[in-house]
């Protein structure tokens, strides 16, 4: 009997030492992965404080080569008046316009001189409809010529005559 106590004793003292070395080891493998997730986390701040100081060095020059005349004093540059903040817009326009290619101003003119035109010559369909109401045309007839629903034509007529009557 004693025998088989040991052979017992000693099969669970084995299977404990196995399971002792299994978390060893993967403890020892969450401590690496730890240390890992370190590292990268401070290659991650050490690039983010250099992009920073990077950018407000960008920045800095910026302001240096877009900022106020250095005869003004501060209190001239926090506080502009409304005239200068006008003339500066108004030669801002001007420039955005000289720095624009030959092409796209001509594209430019040609699209405002094609909106003048067809808002000059296209009446809307409001003022179709009134036109031919007042020829004496009927409902089925203006929604005929217009392309539209007699009840469309029907309904803007109703509230236009209410539209009248209330004024």
């Amino acid at each position: 009997m004693s025998t088989l106590l040991w052979l017992l004793s000693f099969t669970l003292h084995g299977a404990l030492l196995y399971a002792v070395i299994i978390l060893y080891t993967r403890l020892a493998a969450v401590k690496e992965t730890e240390k890992q997730q370190k590292k990268i986390l401070e290659e991650t701040e050490n690039t983010l404080a250099a992009f920073l100081l990077e950018l407000k060095e960008e920045n800095e020059k910026l302001i240096e080569n877009t900022g106020p005349p250095s005869s003004q004093t501060e209190e001239e540059t926090k506080k502009p008046d409304l005239q200068h903040s006008e003339k500066y817009s108004e030669r801002d326009a001007v420039q955005e316009e000289e720095n624009l290619p030959e092409h796209i101003e001509g594209l430019i003119t040609a699209v405002e001189l094609q909106e003048e035109s067809v808002n000059s010559d296209v009446q809307s369909f409001e003022d179709q409809v009134i036109e031919l109401y007042e020829q004496g045309y009927s409902a089925s007839q203006i929604a005929q010529k217009l392309k539209s629903g007699k009840t469309e034509i029907e309904l803007f007529l109703k509230f236009r005559s209410k539209g009248v009557k209330d004024s």
